[in-house]
């Protein structure tokens, strides 16, 4: 059994851990761990309920090679950050990919065209498909892939929301999001202005750790309107990715400046001052000197 994962958030060379876990990508830590406890529980190969050895191997196999790659990164408070991050510059894609985007899974269907409490009935489809999803081990990949495209379809309507407060139209048993991309973008995002489409070409960038282009996308933002907050905000994001700390902190800084109460640009303010702090913490405890003999006794009299 091959793990092929290229539904949903996989098929942009994402790896969507929230999914591989069954997990929502608003999870918190958490709600992750005992997620990540309750699978370890049902693929140990003692369990008692896998009847063939083919079942316990391929068990153990789902839980080292992907199970346990999925937890780690998300165990760790700053990568969970960097994942939260990383998937609200997805869900931006996600609507620039207009016609190109398709939603086959019925369920994921019903989440897009839910209306204003899709919230809800994303965490509703979400916990109906988890709790299938290590049961039969021969459908959990495919159950996987179905749980990313159900958290891509979240994301977009995610995203959508924040551009216009109508729910998606009813569209056929395959959808194409150009329909409705049509209809929520028909003024900031279809017509987006030459600044606007390169800001998202930015965020493309660094999805991806393009470092270099996404500065220059900014630099030509920036080149055009110099009080952007959020390119200076991206643009920090990017040197911060590089540990480029100065950098980092004139750009932010002069975002803060420019636009002291947009989310996002206090969100890249917040990421800044955790990396900096855990930067600063490092250096503190590398600097301690270390108890050697003569520490022992106190060194000399």
């Amino acid at each position: 059994m091959s793990f092929q994962l290229d539904r949903g958030l996989f098929q942009f060379e994402f790896t969507d851990r929230h999914a591989i876990l069954g997990v929502s990508v608003n999870a918190e830590a958490i709600n992750i761990r005992e997620r990540y406890q309750a699978i370890a529980r049902s693929l140990h190969p003692d369990s008692g309920k896998w009847t063939t050895d083919e079942d316990r191997q391929l068990a153990v196999r789902l839980f080292s090679r992907l199970v346990t790659h999925a937890y780690g990164p998300l165990s760790k408070s700053s990568q969970l950050q960097e994942q939260t991050i990383m998937l609200e510059l997805l869900g931006k894609r996600l609507v620039e990919q207009g016609n190109r985007l398709q939603i086959n899974d019925p369920l994921c269907q019903q989440l897009y065209q839910s209306g204003n409490d899709f919230e809800l009935v994303y965490a509703q489809l979400l916990t109906q498909i988890a709790a299938q999803q290590f049961t039969v081990l021969a459908q959990s990949i495919e159950i996987i892939n179905q749980i990313s495209e159900l958290n891509m379809v979240y994301l977009l309507r995610k995203q959508l929301q924040s551009v216009t407060s109508a729910p998606p139209a009813a569209a056929s048993s395959k959808i194409a999001v150009a329909g409705v991309s049509k209809e929520a973008t028909s003024g900031d995002i279809a017509k987006a202005s030459s600044l606007e489409g390169a800001l998202r070409r930015a965020e493309d960038r660094m999805t991806r750790k393009n470092w270099v282009q996404a500065v220059q996308e900014l630099r030509g933002v920036m080149t055009i309107d110099p009080a952007n907050p959020y390119a200076h905000a991206l643009l920090g994001l990017v040197y911060l990715r590089q540990q480029q700390m100065t950098m980092a902190k004139l750009s932010i800084n002069k975002a803060v400046q420019l636009a002291p109460k947009d989310e996002r640009v206090i969100k890249a303010k917040q990421e800044f001052d955790r990396v900096a702090s855990s930067n600063s913490s490092a250096k503190t405890a590398a600097s301690k000197p270390r108890e050697g003999i003569f520490g022992l006794f106190g060194g000399k009299k």
